[in-house]
């Protein structure tokens, strides 16, 4: 198996115009002076030195001592990071991180707080390198947004009504947003550390629009919600019944009736929780996207403290889109990402980890009441289409469907693309309810 060194020296060259011809790598990379490698776990002496300096990046052979921190994997493992055709969690080094691990020879060497400072730096370094391996057009200027993204009249309205949750964040400025005059009310549900931007291409779809008439919200102290009453900036920290509260707070402060809910990884999680209670909430259909019964929290990656939230976390976020979604999208990701309060990913995560468990509980979900239509995509490497399949095979009726080039972020990543997925499950979920 070929080591790190004789894998990317035959294209130093190549890879160099890559990185410095990048828009991104040039804004990240102004004013810095460091030094990482790309290192084999076999224990090989010698690197690949990436140089950064003040916008450019130079590429030698060398000590992985020289580097400030050291890009760790085996030779098998870079080779399947470099390929053309690529699997999870291959897609990222943050996935390979994550799933691989130490225990697998994945890890970062030296300088940890280094590391997560220029965590932007080197992911583009290494995005670059792999897209001059295959001979991919250098980048020249920023992702422009498809054609049919941008239009003359946005459809998306937005207004704040407050609410009083009593049991979680007390009386609050809720901001939710609605689109489309169809007769299904679909109410969207945001990932974790993020909002309800994340749904504006999807409410802005004409088929959806005809179809549904669509919801969505931002949590609490999330995106353009304000802080609750009963939240202290530092303390906050997800959970289940304080999501739900929320949720049924906005159904019938709207005076919704016969919702779907629908979201993606956290939002998940929770659709499936929604739908154990469907009858409270009055909750008559679910999407959950990315989700399952329970995630065991073996990822340390989240607990990698020092460096800025706002750059670490989207770049976390973003190593879980598919290698095929459109870069304008992740783009818009990685930025919503960014806009966050203090400690508002790292409190969702506490749900999305810990406080969510649906094990010995999914089995309740009434399919007939509440029916269950599950989408995962097949580059996720955080919530797998085996967990999520799983975890539908439990609940009575539910249906469940792998998408097949999408990750992590299927509704915002690639909207386009997951349409006619969830135009199936609206089938399905419409058909199914007891009585219809």
């Amino acid at each position: 198996m070929a080591q790190i060194t004789e894998l990317l020296s035959p294209h130093f060259h190549a890879i160099e115009d890559h990185i410095n011809s990048d828009p991104d790598f040039r804004a990240s990379a102004a004013n810095v002076d460091f030094r990482f490698a790309f290192t084999s776990s076999d224990r090989s002496k010698e690197a690949v030195l990436v140089h950064i300096n003040d916008r450019h990046a130079t590429l030698s052979t060398d000590a992985a001592g020289q580097a400030a921190f050291g890009l760790q994997a085996k030779p098998e493992q870079w080779q399947a990071f470099f390929a053309e055709k690529l699997v999870r969690p291959y897609q990222s080094f943050w996935g390979m991180l994550r799933v691989i691990g130490r225990d697998g020879g994945v890890e970062v060497t030296g300088d940890q707080l280094a590391f997560g400072q220029h965590a932007r730096v080197w992911r583009i370094a290494l995005d670059r390198a792999r897209d001059a391996i295959h001979g991919k057009p250098i980048p020249k200027d920023a992702a422009e947004p498809p054609a049919d993204e941008v239009t003359d009249e946005d459809s998306v309205v937005g207004r704040y009504i407050w609410l009083d949750l009593a049991s979680s964040a007390g009386k609050v400025k809720i901001f939710y947003e609605t689109a489309g005059a169809g007769p299904q009310t679909l109410l969207f549900l945001h990932t974790a550390g993020s909002d309800s931007r994340q749904y504006h291409s999807l409410m802005n779809h004409p088929g959806l629009q005809a179809r549904c008439t669509m919801y969505a919200f931002d949590l609490p102290a999330h995106g353009r919600s304000g802080l609750g009453s009963r939240q202290s900036p530092q303390g906050y920290a997800l959970t289940e019944s304080a999501y739900l509260e929320a949720i049924g707070a906005v159904i019938a402060r709207l005076k919704l009736r016969n919702t779907i809910v629908c979201g993606a990884s956290m939002a998940g999680h929770v659709c499936l929780a929604a739908a154990i209670h469907a009858r409270e909430l009055d909750i008559r259909g679910a999407i959950p996207c990315e989700a399952c019964e329970h995630l065991p929290f073996t990822q340390p990656i989240y607990e990698l403290g020092g460096a800025d939230a706002s750059l670490l976390d989207p770049e976390r976020v973003c190593g879980m889109c598919a290698p095929t979604s459109l870069e304008y999208f992740k783009r818009q990701i990685w930025w919503q990402y960014s806009s966050q309060g203090l400690g508002i990913f790292a409190g969702d995560l506490k749900f999305y980890f810990r406080g969510w468990d649906g094990r010995g509980r999914v089995e309740a979900i009434d399919g007939g009441v509440c029916p269950v239509y599950m989408l995962t995509g097949e580059f996720d490497y955080s919530c797998t289409v085996e967990a999520s399949e799983g975890t539908a095979g439990k609940i009575a009726g539910a249906r469940f469907e792998a998408m097949e080039g999408l990750g992590h972020f299927p509704l915002t990543e690639s909207p386009r693309r997951v349409v006619p997925y969830l135009m199936r499950a609206l089938d399905f979920i419409g058909g199914s309810r007891r009585g219809e």
